[in-house]
């Protein structure tokens, strides 16, 4: 195969048949084995080395290879294994199980090592050229070899039903080892499926009393929390559905499948009373999401737990990666129109002692169009504590807040704010405690970050997209019957009200309205001087009168400044505050 394009030569679509189970020799395997794949995947067999092949996605978390570099993934060839189990061939079952022995051989087997039970993202990049490894893996291949020997027990040869065994086992032990705790929602429910699986594939009594222990820790701590830490996630609600339902169809450990079945009932609410029927769309507040607009794997998970497809051109038939269980009977209705012509979502996603603290989600819905947002949040690459969106000729309009520095979202800055309806006031400011473009991999040892420029952003993304000023302090950003008119305050930064300058500017298929900020080389968030980027946004139709409203803003007192917008007031730190923890 051509690795620098990723197209079949003629030697590879002969080698890549099978030569059992009637499959033609002469095609392809993502053609000949008529397997489901993972949506958006392309995946490649490479007969020399007995995976699927696919090029990286280069420099991120934990891996080092560069972007395009074709590699031989784990987790990606387990998901093929699965697919290949599900179609009942033999000579794809013959397939399935070499590939599950490859990908089992590259666990770290160490008792004494740091990653005992852990395997690398990739067959070139083994665990000690990773930076770091991405312990998480012991959760995810875990899970994934769990499902093979759940699902298919009854197919798979007695030896490779061993292998998978002592493979999850020592997986589980690395999962207690690490004993994540409830607030990293999908990996707390991943790792309790894991161990509670493999201690009843191996018959050990501590792993079983482990995954239960996990699941009904994670179900009290939502419970007193107000939902999932990681709220509202259009990925990783899923994935933490999936497990659940994992659970309640493998499991026979009574208490945990209660847990499981409590859980998969919040995760249901969740998801139902985020949803936007009019642009099909999942409504943030979003804790964790890799996309603006909502992954065709969420729509399509969605899809087969509703009975009805979300998108059109989806598979008529879906293939899970892990079990299905139907959405509660009673949400249905949810998922095809809201209950009026409005509604507003109020929901606590994070406790803290004084409440006034607690991160709370609001989310605006109407027929056509909404916005959500978070009280307070950091601009983490995966954040989207400011998003909306309304309807468009192919594809939803989508409103985000991000913060930018030389280009990259900047991990230690985020933004407190207050919504009722359509309407939102924030403020941004710097955070203490957390990394440059991730919240915890790339900290800096004295706080110093490298950067020429830092943004604040409002983007409108969708074609078409246009940007008007309204004055000097208000900004339509508008298209397809609606606008987002952005009302900007009085800026501090480092103490000073002249450091930087909004400006408008334009992309392919968007526009930014961004508050723009010199570095000049350096930026140490937790040594800046009151510091607060104060805005106010609202969502309207065309035809609709913007407020004129001023936002106003208080002098500094104690590291916080009041913010006032049109009925909306806000208490905004002008210094950095701490970020809150959640991820491992």
């Amino acid at each position: 195969m051509s690795k620098e394009r990723g197209t079949p030569t003629r030697r590879d679509v002969v080698a890549s048949g099978l030569t059992a189970g009637g499959l033609a020799l002469a095609m392809p395997v993502w053609a000949a084995d008529a397997v489901p794949d993972v949506v958006g995947k392309g995946r490649r067999w490479d007969a020399d080395v007995g995976l699927v092949g696919e090029p990286s996605a280069g420099p991120g978390y934990s891996t080092t290879m560069v972007r395009g570099t074709w590699v031989h993934a784990t987790r990606a060839n387990l998901d093929y294994a699965l697919r290949l189990l599900d179609t009942g061939d033999a000579g794809a079952r013959a397939r399935a199980e070499s590939v599950i022995a490859k990908v089992i051989a590259l666990q770290d087997v160490d008792p004494a090592s740091l990653t005992f039970g852990v395997w690398p993202y990739y067959l070139e990049e083994p665990l000690a050229k990773m930076a770091p490894p991405d312990l998480n893996w012991a959760d995810f291949n875990g899970a994934r070899l769990t499902t093979a020997v759940n699902r298919h027990a009854d197919r798979l040869s007695p030896d490779i039903k061993r292998q998978i065994a002592v493979a999850t086992g020592r997986a589980a032990r690395a999962i207690v080892k690490r004993n994540v705790g409830p607030s990293y929602t999908n990996i707390a429910a991943m790792g309790g499926r894991v161990a509670l699986i493999a201690g009843e594939l191996l018959d050990a009594p501590d792993l079983i009393a482990y995954g239960r222990e996990r699941l009904q820790r994670l179900l009290d701590h939502t419970r007193e929390q107000g939902s999932f830490n990681e709220y509202n996630s259009p990925t990783y609600t899923i994935v933490a559905l999936e497990e659940f339902d994992s659970v309640l169809s493998y499991a026979r450990d009574a208490a945990a499948r209660d847990a499981a079945e409590a859980l998969r009932q919040i995760a249901w609410q969740v998801i139902a009373s985020h949803w936007h029927p009019g642009t099909v769309q999942w409504a943030g507040p979003h804790a964790r999401g890799y996309h603006d607009r909502t992954p065709n794997e969420a729509l399509d998970a969605i899809s087969a737990r509703i009975g009805r497809a979300l998108r059109p051109g989806a598979p008529n038939g879906i293939a899970p990666r892990e079990a299905m269980l139907p959405c509660p009977e009673a949400l249905l209705p949810r998922f095809a129109a809201l209950a009026g012509a409005e509604s507003e979502v109020r929901q606590r996603f994070i406790r803290a002692a004084d409440d006034t603290a607690s991160v709370y989600g609001t989310t605006w819905l109407s027929r056509e169009a909404c916005l959500g947002s978070a009280s307070a949040e950091g601009f983490w690459v995966q954040r989207h504590p400011l998003i909306g969106y309304w309807q468009g000729p192919a594809a939803p309009a989508v409103l985000r807040v991000r913060c930018l520095k030389d280009g990259r979202d900047f991990a230690s800055f985020g933004m407190v704010a207050t919504q009722k309806g359509p309407r939102v006031l924030l403020s941004a400011h710097p955070i203490a405690g957390s990394g440059d473009w991730h919240i915890s991999i790339d900290r800096s040892p004295d706080g110093t970050f490298k950067g020429q420029e830092l943004r604040l952003r409002v983007v409108l993304s969708v074609a078409g997209a246009r940007a008007q000023a309204l004055g000097p302090y208000a900004v339509r950003l508008s298209a397809f019957g609606w606008q987002a008119v952005v009302h900007m305050g009085p800026v501090l930064w480092d103490g000073a009200t002249d450091k930087g300058a909004w400006r408008v500017s334009s992309g392919k298929d968007e526009v930014y309205l961004d508050y723009v900020v010199p570095l000049g080389g350096t930026i140490a968030p937790t040594r800046l001087g009151p510091t607060s980027i104060p805005l106010a946004i609202e969502l309207l139709p065309a035809a609709a009168a913007p407020s004129t409203a001023a936002v106003l803003v208080g002098r500094p007192v104690g590291g916080r400044r009041k913010v006032s917008w049109g009925g909306l007031d806000l208490v905004a730190p002008v210094a950095a505050p701490p970020v809150q923890e959640r991820i491992s």
